[in-house]
């Protein structure tokens, strides 16, 4: 398994943090920087090779992968310009040697099975009723939270297709956008679209294609706010048999 992580994010919000002198996904909890827990944490399921899809301060996330993980088999996408969240995941396609990848948010952490992930997306992928194209392949994780109010919460159909996510602002419990995705790279709308595009907008809310929501409430947080960097800081201490280090 192939994983494309979007690191390439200016982290605006976190520049009281940060002072805007390293990427977000270099900001260092418990005294590493959160991207390396997320390659560990996928290296821990299996995934063998890593494309980085950088922009902001690339040099840094180059310098601290390739030092960190030698062996790690990876490569770089390097955006020249902005290209939102859906440009820099078709870029980044483009260096992907198989026909799918795992896309991967780097400002956000959650535990899941990718075993289980995999074999939802391929038996919807095989045997769904619902009409889809054979390369408009694209299966998404939502994750149970207990307050959607400042996420918007996803509609799930019976079919466990994704019809739409709500706006922020509705309160209680729900499933979210985790942030992680099985996509194929000849997907239809990654060869339609061009330029700078927002996946979130322009591919899941697309309803041409179907996506697939596989449902999960393992543990999930990210790092995007002051608040929410200081409170990852004990959730990673309380659950430190999900972030094994030995850099």
């Amino acid at each position: 398994m192939e994983a494309i992580l979007l690191a390439g994010g200016l982290g605006t919000r976190l520049h009281k943090v940060t002072g805007d002198r390293y990427p977000k996904s270099l900001a260092e909890v418990n005294g590493h920087p959160f991207i390396h827990y997320i390659v560990k944490y996928l290296q821990s399921m299996g995934v063998k090779r890593f494309v980085f899809a950088v922009s902001h301060h690339a040099e840094m996330i180059v310098e601290s992968i390739n030092s960190t993980f030698p062996s790690l088999d990876v490569d770089f996408s390097f955006e020249n310009e902005p290209l939102g969240t859906g440009g820099a995941i078709k870029q980044a396609m483009t260096h992907i040697q198989g026909e799918s990848a795992l896309v991967v948010n780097s400002d956000s952490f959650m535990e899941f099975s990718l075993e289980s992930f995999i074999g939802f997306a391929q038996n919807h992928f095989t045997n769904s009723t619902v009409a889809q194209n054979q390369q408009a392949q694209l299966a998404i994780i939502c994750t149970k939270v207990d307050d959607i109010s400042r996420f918007g919460a996803a509609d799930i159909s019976d079919e466990e297709v994704l019809q739409q996510f709500f706006e922020k602002g509705r309160t209680g419990s729900g499933y979210i956008n985790s942030g992680i995705y099985l996509l194929n790279k000849e997907h239809p709308l990654l060869n339609k679209l061009s330029g700078k595009f927002s996946f979130e907008n322009e591919v899941l809310a697309n309803s041409e294609y179907p996506v697939f929501a596989y449902k999960n409430s393992g543990l999930f947080f990210d790092i995007g706010t002051p608040d929410d960097f200081a409170g990852a800081q004990a959730l990673v201490e309380n659950h430190g048999h999900l972030f094994l280090t030995n850099d």
